[in-house]
């Protein structure tokens, strides 16, 4: 498609020979990108929702639709390069007054006839309206294929999200329940004249707060479900279970080579094909300008009996030829072709646009993958600091040497930590699904 592109065409130079970057930025080893993405997942349950999307999400379906009626598009215009045959019967009655006493006749007329008519494609207009369809063609093609990748995508991300909130939401009531026996272990020694009203007050008031978030990690929750459930086209009731864990994915993925993204990312496939087919437009604008031959013919037969039509008879038959040249217009056709052009200088802008952006796509994901890993080790090593800063810590308040303040600072931050193990475990995993999509990688 790019090389039929350069023939003849009307797209710069600096957009068709754009230079390309020899590598990416802070990757030393360069695997080829591997497809089947999704099994990389190794997730069971995720291979069926997003089987269930491929059949079931609306976006999809209004997408297949649309390449439908860009291939019917394709066979109209080719039609027109055909001559067009057409067969015509007419029939007639009428009553006559044939004289001043009022005598009247009735007439009857039928009429029988062929009209074949045929635009000679001199210049080559109607080819580029075909070629023009074609690549309109490509275009939903690639769009339909860049939407299958792309919800593929966003189920898996809902789908994790989903799992990362209920993994949050167990987090919480694990520490409710922590919180509520600190509660009775503090109401007791106050009860017994060890400890005073204020730390009573505090566990209380951090009971309270912990249930407060679980409620909202609760709307959280369903949230992220029907977020899911419109991915698959089900209705959003919120009412799914996962019964899964977070996983934990070691394995780089392989970056390839910048040179490779144009033909690996169907989205910027269908940016070249919009500006092919935009730079088609320019040729069919300019070639309405040129003169126009067409040929015509008929023939038929006209009888006042049905039955004496086509009986052997001669046929009435005519040929005709038509040459038309626009002579004056008030400079329509050049201003349509200057349009036309101008939509072409905005559909290379729109590429390099797209090709630009595809780059940053990967750059970015690369590095906040590097980024991702390095804080989630550094977290899980402050998780382990942590949980034991909170059982000490408590301990040593049953003993009287710390206040409570201080076990509630070494509660809050062993929440915040592990918490935020569970969200860096859901980054690494989205970044890891925007870098197979920014790389080109299909999920099948």
């Amino acid at each position: 498609m790019f090389l039929a592109g350069c023939a003849g065409s009307a797209v710069s130079p600096e957009v068709r020979e754009r230079d390309l970057p020899e590598s990416w930025r802070g990757v030393a080893e360069y695997g080829a990108v591997q497809d089947g993405w999704l099994a990389e997942l190794g997730s069971a349950r995720l291979d069926e929702l997003v089987a269930t999307a491929m059949a079931q999400n609306y976006q999809l379906a209004q997408l297949a639709a649309e390449v439908a009626a860009a291939r019917q598009a394709v066979s109209v215009s080719g039609a027109a390069r055909w001559p067009q045959l057409n067969l015509t019967f007419d029939s007639s009655r009428r009553r006559v007054i044939s004289n001043q006493f009022g005598i009247t006749r009735t007439a009857s007329n039928f009429e029988i006839g062929a009209d074949l008519s045929w635009e000679i494609d001199a210049w080559g207009r109607l080819r580029d309206a075909e070629r023009q369809a074609g690549l309109n063609l490509l275009a939903a093609q690639a769009r339909y294929e860049a939407a299958r990748r792309q919800v593929a995508g966003n189920v898996a991300r809902a789908w994790f999200n989903v799992i990362g909130a209920g993994e949050l939401l167990a987090l919480l009531r694990e520490r409710l329940a922590n919180l509520e026996e600190d509660l009775d272990i503090i109401e007791s020694a106050y009860n017994q004249g060890l400890t005073g009203a204020l730390d009573v007050y505090l566990a209380r008031a951090n009971t309270d707060q912990e249930r407060a978030r679980i409620a909202a990690q609760e709307q959280t929750l369903s949230e992220h479900q029907v977020a899911l459930q419109l991915l698959l086209g089900a209705y959003p009731d919120g009412n799914m279970t996962t019964g899964a864990t977070l996983p934990i994915i070691a394995t780089p993925v392989p970056a390839g080579l910048p040179s490779e993204l144009i033909s690996r990312r169907p989205d910027l496939q269908q940016a070249w094909a919009n500006l092919l087919a935009r730079d088609a437009a320019v040729a069919i604008a300019h070639k309405q300008r040129f003169p126009r031959l067409a040929l015509a013919a008929s023939g038929g037969d006209v009888s006042q009996d049905l039955d004496s039509l086509l009986n052997g008879t001669p046929l009435a038959w005519s040929i005709l030829g038509n040459l038309t040249q626009p002579l004056f217009n008030a400079g329509r056709l050049r201003a349509q072709e200057q349009q036309a052009r101008a939509r072409l200088t905005q559909a290379e802008h729109q590429y390099l646009e797209n090709l630009y952006r595809a780059f940053s796509e990967v750059e970015n994901a690369l590095s906040r993958a590097r980024a991702l890993q390095t804080r989630y080790q550094v977290t899980l090593a402050a998780e382990k600091n942590a949980v034991a800063a909170l059982t000490l810590a408590f301990a040593q308040y049953q003993r009287g040497l710390v206040p409570y303040t201080t076990a509630l600072e070494a509660q809050r931050r062993a929440f915040d930590i592990q918490s935020g193990v569970i969200e860096l475990r859901n980054q690494l995993l989205q970044n890891r699904i925007t870098l197979y999509l920014a790389l080109g990688g299909n999920f099948g």
